[in-house]
């Protein structure tokens, strides 16, 4: 029987076609591989021991956060140290030694003095430590060279002193004693007290508003009174705006 060349084609292609398929079923398919042999013949990786260092900065503050040595042992995060004090030696001071041009004997404050420094009428070589309570001297308090007497002069009895300042210009329009007001009501001591006054041409158009008290409300409605009324105070003074200050 003559095969002829198509016949032997197909054969080849199925005999091509088979060893394709026996592969891909054979694929499929694992030899089961031989258990691992005991660790007697394996060897193993050796075990290293870092060092922290400033080559590996996270290593290195791990080890000081885990690092217990701060709760047992006096370190700089739980423990001060002691105030310095000061060893005894010598200053810079010390190596300083004056030289004077003049001796202790010619050391005398009475030199170049004026002659009106003068204490007690002598001059201020030949006073002696007894002339400072000379009665000439004590009359004056803090009486120094070349001072004379000081006449004290006493003060007049006064209810108040009453001082006006325009609120535009800041000028003093009005400053005198007020003598026939009156000692104010109560014992208590009382502090300036400050008034608004506005003026028109008729006087006072409002009341007289108090900006800062005495402290004592009988003495601020006195005083307000008693300019309104007895002082005539919108009379004396021009339209305006006015700070009316009475002190004591």
């Amino acid at each position: 029987m003559k095969i002829t060349l198509g016949e032997k084609r197909r054969w080849a292609f199925a005999a091509f076609s088979g060893s394709l398929l026996l592969t891909g079923i054979l694929g499929l398919f694992r030899v089961p591989s031989t258990p691992p042999s005991s660790g007697a013949g394996r060897t193993q990786a050796p075990v290293q021991i870092a060092r922290p260092s400033r080559v590996d900065p996270i290593l290195q503050e791990e080890t000081e956060l885990r690092d217990l040595t701060p709760l047992f042992l006096p370190t700089e995060r739980n423990a001060s140290l002691p105030q310095p004090r000061r060893e005894p030696g010598r200053t810079l001071l010390d190596e300083e030694n004056p030289k004077y041009r003049f001796s202790d004997a010619e050391l005398t404050l009475s030199k170049g003095l004026p002659p009106a420094a003068t204490l007690s009428g002598k001059p201020a070589g030949a006073a002696e430590p007894v002339d400072v309570f000379a009665p000439q001297i004590l009359g004056g308090s803090l009486a120094g060279f070349g001072r004379q007497q000081i006449e004290e002069g006493t003060f007049k009895s006064r209810g108040g002193f009453l001082e006006v300042v325009a609120a535009g210009t800041g000028r003093v329009v009005l400053a005198e004693a007020l003598l026939g007001i009156g000692r104010p009501p109560g014992d208590k001591v009382w502090s300036p007290v400050e008034y608004l006054a506005v003026v028109d041409a008729s006087g006072l158009a409002i009341p007289l508003i108090v900006t800062e008290g005495s402290r004592l409300a009988e003495v601020d409605a006195f005083l307000g009174n008693y300019l309104t009324r007895n002082y005539q105070l919108g009379g004396r003074l021009p339209p305006g705006f006015y700070r009316v200050t009475v002190a004591p």
